[in-house]
């Protein structure tokens, strides 16, 4: 049976928008002690979460604690390490402001709908599994999904053949009918590749493209009507 299958993260749920709303309140917050501009202090940022969500991923943290030893270290510098309450205090003024942010990629909700009606979806994400849940909930995108698989329970992550093959053990699909669409080169395309899955690279930040023969390669999920037909319809 064809099946679609998304990537979460900034494929469908705009993580980026709300990282950046949750970065700007802590450095508002704590005027001073995060030099840099937006850019930069996600950069670090984004450094920061990908170290700690491996010990997340492997059970060594927990999420809440992984997010305070992050701002422990955004707020620290070589004079003074911040404080265990500041480091909570930032971590909570950051996840206020995350929550508060949520949203689907611009053109998600309406794509969905729209591949909903010719193919069964799967969502394939890493994280913790409470933590997808919930963003597909608030945002709006449960009702379109047919199975949610999540590295969280499967016990591997992207790119792990284990957890597309989950998914479309559980779609009762085989590789050749399905096709991948993620933001994560490394994760979602070589990931799918890999198992022989094909793949559209969702590219909304002009990164460059390691290697267009693996993917198609599309900078928006907009105009829907042009990305429903390079889904259900490939060359």
């Amino acid at each position: 049976m064809p099946v679609v299958l998304f990537d979460l993260d900034d494929t469908l749920f705009d993580h980026q928008y709300c990282s950046r709303a949750g970065l700007v309140a802590v450095q508002r917050t704590y005027a001073g002690r995060i030099d840099g501009d937006i850019d930069e202090v996600e950069f670090v940022y984004r450094t920061l979460l990908e170290e700690w969500h491996e010990k997340v991923l492997d059970g060594s943290i927990s999420i809440d604690e992984s997010r305070v030893e992050r701002f422990r270290s955004l707020l620290s510098d070589e004079q003074a390490v911040a404080t265990d309450d500041e480091s909570r205090a930032a971590a909570r003024c950051y996840r206020e402001a995350y929550l508060a942010a949520f949203r689907p990629v611009p053109g998600a909700i309406e794509l969905l709908q729209r591949v909903k009606a010719e193919r069964s979806i799967g969502i394939v994400t890493n994280h913790i599994l409470s933590e997808q849940v919930k963003k597909i909930a608030t945002i709006g995108v449960d009702p379109f999904v047919d199975e949610l698989v999540v590295s969280d329970e499967v016990g591997v992550a992207k790119p792990d053949a284990r957890v597309f093959e989950t998914a479309l053990s559980r779609l009762g699909s085989t590789s050749d009918e399905a096709v991948m669409i993620g933001d994560s080169w490394s994760s979602d395309i070589l990931g799918a590749t890999g198992l022989g899955i094909r793949a559209i690279w969702l590219n909304r930040y002009n990164r460059r493209c390691p290697d267009s023969s693996l993917a198609t390669e599309i900078r928006s999920l907009e105009p829907v009507d042009k990305i429903v037909d390079l889904i259900l319809n490939p060359s």
